[in-house]
């Protein structure tokens, strides 16, 4: 992390820079040919360099979600996110270059409490106030941080929820999605896809700071990593992702991409993964998500739905989902410039555990 001692007599133009950025990003073609890259069915993941910054691509995220437990049981969940886009692939003299725009969402439930609270973070990456390091894992957006490497992460965040300051111990492997790390969002092209690979339970411990008080916190985490070339279908609405940790030692992701027209687009899939590490892909018709009940946001007037049954006949699995905490929904319009519902759930059923969902387009 670089020295933010200045920061504040720069703010103004970093701003400025932020916003210069994001006109430039919308003038640019995201389709330029041989200035970013596609991702395609040939695509292949490579470690450990895929965990890092990949300045070949326009779009890419870290994404890490988790639940956590003080010394009394009281449970918390949290979000942190990063996400890079890529404005333009330019050489500068000047510090105050725009290559890439850099963005960073934190949030915590805290059950308990009922409460849920968030906060959205932007940068151009003018003096190193934000970055992504294309050799080792190490990403920031002011005070928001993953440093460290594959096998020990350190993630740090402070913002209107309060303070993180966590670390993360894989206890599983790598996991690749869909066809060996090439993740297909869309039937209309082979093209709207991403490279995506998740690591589905990290051990965590450390400490969030909320109202003042540090609370020492344990508990499980899910690690997210996508590249793409920020390419979207026409049809496409939005998206309901899952990521389930089940008690029992597996792990499930799904995800639906719901269409304009109401349908669900057939590229739509998921990943078991096993109590050993070992895993499987999940085409649409292995399961099968439905949606009951509503919640409509004061904020957005949007609409999302309230819990899910979740079934994986395979597996013998027949799981309800329900939200610890009703309003979870994010709004970034500051920085993604949408709203979204990601939040901590409880899962009963065949088997118990917790998961995240995020929904998109609602």
């Amino acid at each position: 992390m670089p020295d933010i001692g200045h920061k504040e007599t720069l703010l103004r133009v970093s701003g400025v820079l932020f916003l210069a950025g994001l006109i430039c990003l919308l003038a640019v073609d995201p389709m330029n040919a041989g200035e970013y890259r596609d991702v395609t069915p040939e695509s292949r993941l490579s470690f450990p360099g895929d965990y890092y910054f990949r300045p070949d691509y326009r779009v890419q995220w870290w994404y890490f979600t988790g639940h956590l437990f003080d010394k009394d049981g009281h449970e918390f969940g949290y979000e942190l996110t990063f996400f890079v886009v890529g404005v333009q692939k330019r050489r500068y003299e000047s510090k105050f270059g725009v290559n890439n725009i850099h963005i960073s969402h934190f949030a915590l439930t805290d059950v308990a409490g009922r409460r849920y609270l968030s906060s959205e973070k932007s940068d151009s990456g003018a003096y190193g106030f934000a970055g992504a390091d294309d050799r080792r894992l190490k990403v920031w957006v002011d005070r928001n941080s993953i440093d460290g490497s594959p096998d020990r992460m350190h993630l740090r965040a402070s913002g209107n929820p309060g303070d993180l300051d966590l670390v993360l111990t894989p206890l599983k492997p790598v996991v690749l999605h869909g066809d060996k790390g090439y993740s297909r969002k869309s039937e209309e092209s082979a093209l709207d896809a991403s490279m995506y690979f998740s690591v589905t339970d990290l051990q965590t411990s450390g400490t969030l700071k909320m109202a003042g008080k540090v609370i020492d916190v344990k508990g499980r985490s899910w690690f997210d990593r996508e590249i793409s070339a920020g390419r979207k279908g026409g049809k496409e609405k939005g998206w309901d992702w899952f990521g389930i940790q089940l008690d029992d030692g597996r792990e499930i992701m799904l995800y639906l991409m719901r269409n304009r027209d109401g349908t669900i687009d057939r590229s739509s899939s998921g990943t078991l993964v096993q109590k050993d590490g070992s895993y499987r892909h999940l085409r649409l018709d292995d399961f099968m998500i439905r949606a009951s009940g509503e919640y409509t946001s004061a904020r957005t007037a949007a609409r999302y739905p309230a819990r899910w049954e979740i079934r994986i006949p395979s597996e013998g699995l027949q799981l309800k989902v329900t939200p610890l905490l009703q309003d979870q929904e994010f709004i970034a319009t500051r920085t993604t410039g949408n709203y979204y519902w990601e939040g901590s759930c409880g899962v009963e059923g065949t088997a118990k555990g917790r998961a995240y969902a995020e929904l998109t387009g609602y």
